[in-house]
């Protein structure tokens, strides 16, 4: 008979118990997000969800969320396994993930759910599998939406997959399911010597997924012999001072969770503020909810205050050019004049460690409110592939020391 345990543990004692132990690094993580809508219900359904990892391995575990549910979710089965070159699972690697030895668990609302450790050893640039079957009724509102980043897509494998009804969490190879967000995975852990240190990237939408410039950079480190995890904590749309429908929490609260929370973290990038500048006016956000130079200077500030308080390291990045995104009221001469200025605060201040100025990498010098032409994506929006090359080729590796 299968035992099902009750996590009755508070995040502030799972996250004490995380930093307590220096000998596990974060090689993965997804911030939670609510999805927002007419959500459907999943029931009898397994889910399997496809994670790289940035650094190798000999042990892994795995933290889910109940972040944002409104009963405790159950997990009635779960397993990981190294993800081959054919889309299957290497049958050698497959393990079963268990929770205080139990093969199920059970997550009270607004907890999350560690797994027990396994013994898996993992290539640095391979891609982990985790499967979990979801026995009853359950809605997906915590979840989280990585945006690949593609000059041509083609059929690029989704984040995950539902790939059937009961339970197929030890199928080796499934047939391809309708397409999913991670939903409740939020970090792998992996327990590694030779790990130099953990950064995390923390951005929106221009960094939210594969194939942007933090996973380019996790190779370019690697190429130069320093074994760094790089985690991208971004998420789609969101801003860093205020929340967004569907866009998880404003960056200002989710810092603490989503990045100074992570085993091993060193340096954190804060890669952008432009939603905050682009998103008043439009569809969504009320004009009147536009930011001035102090507010966002002063959230950059109590990042930086925050994370040096817990001995990380701080590096800011420029806010690239974004004249041409097409989202209703998302640009204007006023908001690259915001851009522009908190550019030169940023440039100015002594408050960081360390300075990545992606506009002046992306800016057109005839016209620097756009874009070189040639490094951005159809939508304007951000780097296309050419771009997130140039910036991960032109990072200062020194930076991360």
């Amino acid at each position: 008979m299968k035992r099902t345990i009750l996590l009755l543990v508070s995040i502030v004692g799972a996250q004490a118990q995380v930093r307590s132990d220096p000998a596990w690094v974060a090689a993965w993580t997804a911030g939670p997000q609510q999805q927002v809508g007419t959500l459907k219900p999943i029931q009898n359904q397994t889910l399997r969800m496809y994670v790289p990892v940035a650094v190798g391995a000999s042990k892994v575990r795995v933290r889910f969320s109940n972040e944002y549910g409104n009963k405790p979710l159950l997990i009635g089965a779960a397993t990981i396994g190294l993800l081959g070159a054919d889309g299957a699972i290497e049958s050698s690697s497959l393990h079963k993930l268990t929770f205080a030895n139990a093969t199920t668990v059970q997550i009270p609302v607004g907890a999350p759910a560690y797994s027990d450790s396994i013994d898996l050893r993992a290539p640095a640039s391979g891609s982990l599998a985790i499967s979990i079957f979801l026995p009853r009724e359950t809605m997906p509102e915590t979840y989280h939406r990585p945006v690949a980043n593609q000059d041509n897509p083609g059929p690029l494998r989704p984040a995950a997959e539902l790939v059937g009804p009961g339970d197929l969490t030890r199928e080796l190879k499934v047939a391809g399911g309708a397409p999913s967000p991670y939903l409740f995975l939020t970090e792998v852990d992996v327990r590694s010597a030779r790990v130099h240190g953990v950064v995390a990237v923390m951005g929106t939408t221009r960094t939210a997924g594969p194939g942007h410039w933090p996973d380019l950079l996790t190779a370019r480190l690697r190429s130069a012999g320093r074994n760094v995890a790089v985690v991208n904590a971004s998420m789609v749309a969101n801003p860093l001072t205020r929340p967004y429908p569907g866009g998880g929490e404003a960056g200002l609260a989710r810092f603490d969770r989503d990045v100074l929370r992570l085993p091993g973290i060193s340096h954190v990038v804060i890669a952008d503020a432009i939603n905050d500048i682009g998103q008043p006016g439009g569809n969504v956000v009320a004009a009147a909810e536009m930011p001035n130079l102090e507010t966002l200077s002063a959230a950059y500030l109590q990042l930086a205050a925050r994370a040096h308080q817990r001995g990380v390291k701080v590096l800011v990045a420029t806010l690239m050019p974004f004249e041409g995104v097409p989202f209703a009221g998302f640009y204007s001469p006023e908001k690259e004049k915001l851009r522009v200025a908190l550019n030169e605060w940023i440039r100015g201040s002594k408050a960081f460690d360390g300075l990545i100025d992606l506009d002046a990498l992306m800016r057109d010098p005839k016209q620097p409110s756009k874009f070189i032409d040639g490094l951005h994506t159809a939508n304007n929006f951000g780097p296309n592939d050419a771009g997130e090359r140039k910036i991960a080729d032109a990072i200062d590796l020194k930076l991360f020391r």
